[in-house]
């Protein structure tokens, strides 16, 4: 090889390898990264997190990388003893864990990420101090069209969404679908009686409220941008918040509306869009201040990590109607994964349902509770029903 060549090949690596040093050096030169080596950043890892999952706000994606980060670092979750909601008509209290054993064990939560109506002082009661609290947003016209064909709410309506959003909203049209789903979602999972849902004054409260209490509040639409404003909020790593798109629909099975229906859907849902609207300009606010070329920077090496996660668990989707067994999702119309289960432990973690992970996950804290119970001599197994249950009747109901 010529001198020539020689030093125009050695440019060359090392222009690489600087590359690759600055890609790194931004990794883990601001709060993002590890607490194991004292010095290596200037924050620590935040493991307290209360997320409200609103639905249809890509809140499954997120719940997926909370309760892998969960998983891995042996926290506690608030989890009912069956099921994925707490509280699906009435507000989360946390008498609703009651009954649980790892309620009755005494344990502390770390991890709050189930479907529920918010209520943020028992959430609150419920994990303690030093937790960030964050939820996501959508735009409400594409969340109401896509909650509409996830929970197959023209069975309920007995008729199509175009109908709906042109009919007058008198009789059944006037009712959420099973009772907990429906117009202005997003203000009916924040913990907004549906009562006040046309009072101005309740919702800007509603809006006040949440923009004291929450200390991120992401867009479904903006889904990567969130990811990286989560993991600096919470000093997380990059590999921490690798994420494919999960309860996601066919390209089949959505739905096209008239302009007229646009119009009248966007009327319905107006105060859900006062509450979009809100968010959505401090969430621009947020990101401009985080700096565009850091925010450019950092959407390339998590695309990246995506890409390389999907390509080493031979990550692929599939129609969920031919899915058999706990990769099935719930739901209509539902993309699911497939992966190579084999080529890594966490690769499985992917393509598991949301309720099978959950279960997955409830199984682990009862056997965690179950040492505590033999530690401090306390039976888990025994509970008086009637204090239950008369707990749970003193719970207001929503709607109320």
């Amino acid at each position: 090889m010529t001198p020539k060549r020689l030093c125009s090949l050695s440019v060359s690596i090392a222009t690489t390898l600087f590359f690759w040093w600055m890609m790194y050096s931004s990794d883990h030169s601001h709060p993002s990264d590890n607490t194991h080596y004292p010095g290596y950043k200037n924050c620590e890892k935040k493991s307290k997190v209360a997320f409200l999952k609103t639905h249809k706000c890509a809140s499954s994606s997120l719940q997926n990388i909370l309760m892998r980060y969960g998983l891995k670092n042996q926290l506690n979750f608030v989890l009912p003893t069956a099921g994925n909601y707490l509280g699906r008509y009435i507000k989360y209290s946390r008498s609703m864990i009651g009954n649980t054993p790892w309620e009755r064990a005494g344990m502390d939560y770390q991890i709050f990420c189930l479907h529920t109506i918010w209520n943020y002082k028992e959430v609150n009661r419920t994990l303690g101090t030093d937790t960030t609290y964050v939820t996501i947003i959508r735009d409400p016209l594409e969340l109401f069209e896509s909650l509409w064909v996830y929970a197959g709410m023209d069975n309920y309506y007995n008729t199509d969404l175009e109908t709906f959003a042109l009919s007058p909203k008198t009789g059944l049209f006037a009712n959420r679908a099973y009772k907990n789903l429906g117009r202005n979602q997003m203000l009916w999972d924040s913990g907004l009686n549906a009562r006040l849902m046309d009072n101005v004054t309740a919702v800007k409260n509603k809006i006040e409220e949440i923009d004291e209490t929450f200390d991120l509040v992401l867009m479904a639409e903006r889904f990567d941008e969130s990811m990286i404003l989560l993991k600096d909020k919470l000093c997380w790593d990059f590999q921490d918040v690798v994420n494919f798109k999960l309860n996601a629909r066919k390209e089949s099975k959505k739905t096209t509306l008239s302009p007229e229906a646009r119009a009248a859907l966007k009327e319905y849902l107006s105060s859900d869009y006062i509450l979009y609207e809100h968010f959505k300009a401090k969430f621009e606010a947020r990101v401009d201040l985080f700096g565009l070329p850091r925010m450019s920077q950092e959407l390339s090496i998590l695309r990246h990590a995506n890409e390389n996660m999907k390509s080493k668990c031979s990550l692929k989707a599939t129609d969920n109607d031919k899915i058999v067994g706990k990769n099935k999702l719930h739901g209509k119309g539902m993309v699911a994964y497939i992966a190579d289960e084999a080529a890594d432990p966490e690769c499985r973690l992917f393509s598991l349902s949301e309720i099978n992970f959950i279960d997955e996950l409830r199984e682990i804290q009862a056997e965690r509770a179950s040492r505590i119970g033999q530690n401090m001599n306390i039976d888990l197994e025994s509970v008086d029903e009637q204090i239950v249950l008369k707990s749970m009747n003193r719970l207001p109901f929503n709607s109320d």
